[in-house]
């Protein structure tokens, strides 16, 4: 298992022998911190070389299998597949893969349909209390325009 190193830049992890950044294309030091880690053959993540099982995924790693590589148009050089750029010289790969930033679309859920029935019960309540309502408004209203004739009646004087 080869040992890799991450980029100051962006922090991608790239092989210890490549000079350049495989994601960004920045200059590698030699100086970082040296791991071994392993590329989850499920879902792409790292994990260091002494686990069993992909800690993102739970997939089973396993050393046997081998990446896809791509070979720089400029250098020669080896890169993998998901890289952008060249590890050995920096140029853009030609068929490097974009890495996939969205989620995988999920089918619509199903709604169950809903019936509305009217409630007769509430429209009846509402009814009957603008019924009363206008009879309370129509009541105060008499009662004014009675209280003002009466106090007509009374100011005028007996006889008039």
């Amino acid at each position: 298992m080869a040992q890799k190193v991450n980029c100051p830049s962006c922090g991608s992890e790239n092989l210890d022998e490549q000079q350049f950044c495989g994601a960004c294309g920045a200059k590698l030091s030699g100086e970082e911190e040296q791991q071994q880690t392993v590329t989850c053959p499920s879902c792409g993540a790292e994990s260091s070389a002494d686990r069993q099982f992909c800690g993102a995924c739970g997939a089973k790693l396993s050393g046997e299998e081998e990446q896809q590589t791509l070979t720089c148009p400029s250098c020669g050089a080896e890169s993998s597949a998901d890289r952008q750029f060249c590890g050995a010289c920096g140029a853009k790969l030609a068929g490097a893969r974009q890495p996939s930033l969205a989620r995988p679309s999920e089918p619509p859920a199903i709604r169950a349909q809903i019936e509305v029935k009217p409630t007769w019960g509430l429209a009846w309540g509402l009814f009957w209390r603008m019924t009363l309502l206008g009879l309370l408004i129509g009541g105060v209203v008499y009662l004014i325009v009675l209280i003002l004739v009466l106090a007509q009646v009374w100011t005028y004087p007996p006889g008039f």
